[in-house]
């Protein structure tokens, strides 16, 4: 009875470790945020946004995942003043991975990611800055397209949640990444 409990376990562990897999991601995109503008009369709420993530699969469609996303920043400006948003963080969670055709697969993600909302203005010449962390949600959507076995070419969108509560401001705002990049398992 021993002996078939010991190989079921082992063929449960080697079937386990055969369909794990190790992957990458690096993608490059634009984000959008939507920190109030304050009245300014110039505000770009939108910049270059990247990411860059590990996954290992654990199971065939699920993976956990480790990242640092870069949310760009949002600019205000007028009479002579200026105060950017910069978003940043580092983020754990969970992928689910489906196929939906021969070489097009769909990945959803959901996990804690710390945020680093920094601040920076300056008048006259002048300036400082200051940063506040907080822990939100992130999440994305993306499809890929299989170019090889290991290698997909990514389009996602990523999503999270900003914020700075400091020195008498309190401000938040959603932030959105949609980047196109590239995976490859290893």
């Amino acid at each position: 009875m021993k002996k078939h409990i010991l190989a079921a376990l082992a063929v449960l562990a080697f079937s386990g470790a055969a369909s794990a897999q190790v992957y990458g991601t690096a993608s490059v995109g634009v984000s959008r945020s939507s920190f109030d503008c304050l009245g300014a009369p110039s505000c770009d709420k939108s910049d270059t946004a990247f990411k860059i993530m590990g996954g290992y699969k654990f199971m065939p469609n699920l993976a956990a995942e480790i990242g640092y996303f870069d949310f760009g920043k949002q600019t205000l400006s007028g009479g002579g003043a200026s105060l950017e948003y910069k978003n940043n963080g580092f983020g754990i969670g969970v992928a689910y991975h489906q196929d939906i055709a021969s070489d097009w697969a769909f990945v959803a993600r959901l996990g804690a990611a710390q945020i680093k909302t920094k601040l920076t203005g300056s008048l006259g010449g002048l300036s400082a800055s200051d940063s506040d962390k907080n822990t939100a949600l992130y999440g994305g959507l993306g499809v890929g397209y299989r170019v090889t076995p290991q290698m997909s070419i990514d389009g996602a969108w990523d999503f999270s949640r900003g914020k700075y509560n400091k020195n008498g401001i309190d401000e938040s705002g959603n932030l959105n990444a949609f980047s196109v990049g590239v995976t490859y398992r290893f």
